[in-house]
């Protein structure tokens, strides 16, 4: 695994896993970004990003694979949206399934809570205090350092703690194909065991689109159903070793 984010210093993490000497930075939220095949969706996404001038102290952290031919176009991609002052860098994964990636990566970035995007999807606000300013705020709503955050009542792309994440062992459930089934799981943790919460002023707006890209992240129909079947018989057993660490 390749990556380079903030400094952008390049380090083969196959053997160590490390991160860039500079990288020093404790980002309230940092944005992950699994993509394939869709440089000019992505492209799109950041500079949108970059336009919106709401995500001062946020991360956008692109998810590679090394089999996809624009490999070099992201990282121009990367390059140019730096200049112009977003925070942004990448991973370069070889054959790590689409969850895995996710959870490999969660370790080593410097951020207090992190959120799943796709190339079409982006949450933006209004409110002068930016996204990183509604997530701040929504982090130290409570002293609970396990929280699940949402943008909307669908609960599309939460937003998970650090600490969350280091409780379960992982951001998306290594069962999961796809980023839907990998959501509804956390939602049902986060509705069972109260740790749900809005963050407040901040929509997810769908960014421009095209017919017939298929989106990295989504898995058919038959496969969502079964890994959601077999996590809702273990889900009470879960919430039950969960509850345990809930500061009472």
């Amino acid at each position: 695994m390749e990556n380079k984010v903030d400094v952008g210093k390049k380090v083969d993490t196959d053997k160590t896993v490390e991160t860039p000497e500079n990288n020093t930075t404790i980002h309230p939220v940092a944005f992950l970004l699994p993509t394939y095949k869709t440089p000019l969706l992505t492209s799109n996404l950041l500079h949108t990003a970059h336009s919106c001038g709401c995500y001062a102290d946020c991360l956008f952290v692109l998810l590679l694979d090394s089999r996809d031919p624009s490999l070099l176009v992201y990282k121009e991609i990367i390059d140019i949206i730096r200049e112009k002052g977003l925070s942004a860098g990448y991973f370069i994964f070889d054959g790590t399934p689409y969850c895995g990636k996710i959870n490999r990566v969660v370790p080593i970035i410097n951020a207090q809570s992190f959120c799943v995007l796709d190339s079409t999807h982006l949450p933006v606000t209004k409110n002068e205090n930016g996204v990183a300013g509604q997530i701040k705020d929504w982090l130290s709503g409570s002293l609970e350092p396990m929280k699940i955050g949402v943008f909307n009542e669908e609960g599309f792309h939460p937003v998970v703690t650090r600490k969350m994440i280091e409780r379960l062992g992982y951001m998306f459930h290594p069962l999961a194909m796809g980023r839907n089934e990998a959501e509804n799981w956390l939602l049902a943790l986060g509705e069972n065991l109260g740790l749900l919460g809005r963050i407040k002023d901040v929509n997810v707006i769908e960014a421009e689109s095209f017919d017939g890209v298929e989106i990295e992240g989504w898995s058919d129909s038959e496969d969502s159903k079964w890994v959601e079947q077999t996590l809702e018989q273990i889900l009470p057993d879960e919430v039950e070793r969960l509850q345990d660490f809930l500061l009472k």
